[in-house]
């Protein structure tokens, strides 16, 4: 497979996973906003079955999987007048969800629950209904514990625009036997990034076409996004600042942080340039590779096809602390939906603990902090005998989904540029550095004109 194709194969499993920081653009044939139906008042009203039949629509960048199809029909038989019909965004991109929506307001038959992976798109225009009335309303979803981090991303003006539809954290496979060849032991759950880079040294020899770290863009994107709070350089994700206003990459601090990672390769060589790594087959899949930082959707696959001893650790601490990071996607309701009670029921029931428990069948995490859910992940035959819930047990940071206002202009993580400066001794400055610059000029403009300054 040629660099090329890799690149813009995990371009898309970033933009299905919504991977990270969804452009921020607006799009001219946006549905219009249509007046929404009054939330409701009481719990009692909001859980009160209805004899109407109704059909929601709901739009997603997926195909709906055998375990989400079950969570489907036992939505509908505990709602046995509510259906849901699926419409498939192609793409799965925020442009897409959008397109998809006007595509079919436009018919005369607007849509209900969408993906939201970013809000700016959707609250430029009051695409979404606001769901805090219904938090308090509803007897799920107000006494659910929804991660708090996880709500105030899909927030925009104090209006909660969407809740989380997955809840996935990204941790750190461990080749346990490549390690036990070097006389390394599983790193203790409280490691350091410094660990992490002594050990991946120590177990890096290209001679053999083994190496320390794996070349995948989450071993980059994860570790600048984190790697910031981790060491106290910035309060955000990211190296942004207390407020999600301005990036803080200018800064002495960042830039040595972002200097770090990219040692891992030009000094310390634990990451193969592309043109080795294709010559000697390297890949973490073939044991031949210490460290991959991955999302836990990924678990599925390496119990299935990774032929060593392997095991999962959290993200590892800085000088600070100790940060995961929760990579989710969004789930709302079209404001020109004309079911938007019972398309809340659907978001509400996706928070019950039965449809959950079916979900993590599934390799999804659970969306709330239930003990009960917990135990069952362990249970699982992806996670058991892993040391899975202590990838879960750090202080956990959601993916900045619509925080960075004008995040298209910011730097671009998952470009080749980028990548290529972390990876192929490239230069850091235009891609990142001045970048970060531009952007923080941009976003100010963009602020003023959303009404956020």
């Amino acid at each position: 497979m040629t660099k090329k194709r890799l690149s813009m194969m995990l371009f898309s499993v970033m933009m299905l996973f919504t991977l990270i920081l969804s452009a921020c653009t607006s799009n001219n044939n946006k549905p219009s906003n249509m007046p929404s139906e009054s939330p409701a008042a009481s719990a009692e009203a909001s859980e009160k079955p209805s004899e109407e039949p109704v059909t929601l629509t709901y739009i997603r960048g997926s195909a709906v999987s055998p375990n989400e199809q079950k969570v489907l029909d036992m939505f509908h038989e505990k709602y046995p007048n509510i259906s849901v019909n699926i419409a498939l965004a192609d793409g799965g991109g925020v442009n897409d969800m959008l397109e998809k929506a006007t595509a079919l307001q436009a018919a005369g038959t607007p849509a209900d629950i969408i993906w939201v992976q970013d809000t700016i798109p959707f609250a430029k225009d009051n695409l979404l209904v606001d769901l805090s009335p219904y938090m308090k309303s509803d007897s799920v979803l107000s006494t659910a514990k929804i991660p708090a981090s996880s709500l105030e991303a899909l927030q925009f003006k104090g209006q909660q625009l969407a809740i989380p539809r997955a809840e996935n954290p990204i941790i750190v496979y461990v080749n346990k036997d490549l390690l036990a060849k070097h006389g390394i032991d599983m790193p203790a759950n409280n490691w350091t990034w410094e660990d992490y880079r002594e050990i991946a040294k120590k177990v890096t020899d290209p001679s053999v076409g083994e190496y320390g770290i794996a070349y995948g863009h989450f071993n980059s994107i994860i570790t600048a996004g984190v790697l910031g709070v981790a060491n106290g350089t910035s309060p955000n994700l990211y190296f942004m600042d207390q407020d999600w206003k301005q990036s803080l990459m200018t800064t002495p601090e960042a830039k040595s942080d972002i200097e770090w990672i990219k040692n891992l390769q030009d000094v310390d060589h634990s990451i193969g340039v592309w043109a080795d790594l294709e010559k000697s087959g390297t890949d973490w899949m073939k044991g031949n590779v210490a460290f991959e930082i991955h999302g836990v959707w990924e678990g599925k696959n390496k119990r299935e096809n990774a032929k060593f001893n392997w095991d999962v650790l959290p993200l590892p601490a800085g000088k600070a602390k100790q940060v995961g990071y929760t990579v989710g996607t969004g789930i709302g309701v079209l404001s020109a939906s004309k079911h938007q009670d019972a398309a809340v029921k659907y978001l509400s029931f996706m928070n019950t603990v039965e449809a959950q428990q079916i979900m993590l069948q599934n390799g999804d995490f659970p969306l709330t902090e239930d003990q009960e859910l917990k135990d069952a992940l362990i249970e699982t035959p992806i996670w058991k005998g892993t040391n899975i819930l202590a990838t879960i047990g750090v202080e956990m940071r959601a993916e900045p989904v619509g925080k960075i206002v004008g995040a298209s202009e910011y730097v671009q993580w998952w470009s080749d540029e980028v990548q290529h400066a972390f990876k192929e001794g490239e230069d850091l400055n235009k891609p990142i550095f001045e970048k970060a610059e531009h952007f923080n000029e941009y976003t100010l403009g963009l602020r003023k004109e959303l009404g956020l300054d």
